[in-house]
């Protein structure tokens, strides 16, 4: 095994075990339905990939891409989703996201955000409305709707106001998401994962700094609702697991930067234009071919300003490890 499979590797268990404590917090929140959720995807999720893998003749060893999509993907739902929703979502973000471009490292999407966003489609009342936290969701498939009520992101969303507390938005103690709104456990692991190089500072520094600029100027300077906006809206954790995956964002310094604000326009357009909840779901998929695009440029440009000296030829230094690498530069050499 060579060092870009270990390093790859422990990217994967980087964010492996921010999952599993989110994934914590989510059944401490909403009991042993939201567990028995999590499974069903993870647990689909890793049989469709070994499946598929399996057909198609891939070596699947040091290769947990499937549990993270699943993870991913099951943080991102209502604990109140039925099962057959859950299932499918999870055969659809391996199948169609995941193996139709070519398997792990290949993808153009991030697998999970497909499957949320083909799943919300289909059935968005059982996927757009929650039960309240520390409540009693019954173990049947589909939940009474008599006990679900809309998040908090549409209320934002919509009045532009919440009668939240700031100890509760940063707790995640709001209808939403199962996984996605414990903000100062994301803000701890965010550290961590960057710590650790398994996320781009670049990449997640210019989604943090744009969007808290906008949503600061946007909601009048109240800071409040700088919380409340990176709150709701799977925000936070879209910027961390989903636009800073690192088998689909861009490989140099200037596309990621260039990424992220791709990113970020794409948030504030879906936020103001079309009051889309979840708007971060939209801006990744959106974002992630246009990624893939800025890299083919970037290489270019990195050929042509390598030939100069001084500041500009360091804009694509390729870094030292393998979330900041630029492995097609690295191919380029190996095939000349």
């Amino acid at each position: 095994m060579n060092s870009k499979t270990k390093s790859n590797f422990s990217i994967m268990v980087d964010m492996l075990i921010v999952l599993i404590v989110l994934a914590a917090m989510a059944i401490y929140y909403y009991g042993l339905r939201a567990a028995f959720v999590i499974v069903i995807i993870t647990g689909v999720s890793v049989i469709t990939d070994f499946i598929c893998c399996k057909i198609r003749n891939i070596n699947t060893e040091k290769d947990i891409s499937a549990v993270i999509t699943g993870l991913t993907l099951g943080l991102m739902m209502s604990a109140s989703v039925p099962y057959y929703a859950a299932v499918i979502a999870a055969v659809f973000s391996i199948i169609v996201a995941k193996h139709a471009f070519g398997g792990h490292g290949c993808e153009i999407f991030n697998a999970a955000a497909v499957g949320f966003l083909f799943t919300s489609l289909c059935f968005p009342q059982n996927m757009l409305t929650y039960p309240k936290a520390f409540s009693e969701i019954p173990m049947t498939s589909i939940v009474s709707p008599d006990m679900l009520s809309s998040s908090f992101s549409n209320a934002f969303l919509f009045t532009e106001s919440a009668d939240l507390s700031l100890i509760d938005a940063l707790i995640g103690k709001f209808n939403g998401p199962m996984g996605t709104g414990f903000v100062l456990i994301m803000l701890v692991a965010v550290v961590f994962l960057m710590f650790r190089r398994s996320v781009s500072v670049i990449t997640f520094f210019t989604e943090f700094t744009a969007l808290a600029l906008y949503a600061f100027f946007r909601y009048n300077n109240d800071l409040m609702s700088v919380v409340y906006f990176f709150s709701s809206n799977m925000l936070l954790f879209g910027m961390i697991f989903l636009s800073c995956d690192y088998s689909i964002i861009p490989k140099t310094r200037s596309s990621r930067l260039i990424y992220g604000l791709i990113f970020s326009l794409c948030v504030i357009f879906f936020c103001d234009y079309s009051s889309t909840e979840n708007a971060a779901i939209y801006a990744v998929i959106i974002s992630s071919p246009l990624g893939i695009e800025l890299d083919r440029k970037a290489l270019s440009f990195a050929d042509m300003i390598n030939k100069r000296k001084g500041l500009l030829r360091k804009v694509n230094k390729p870094l030292t490890h393998i979330n900041e690498t630029l492995e097609i530069l690295e191919n380029n050499e190996q095939e000349k």
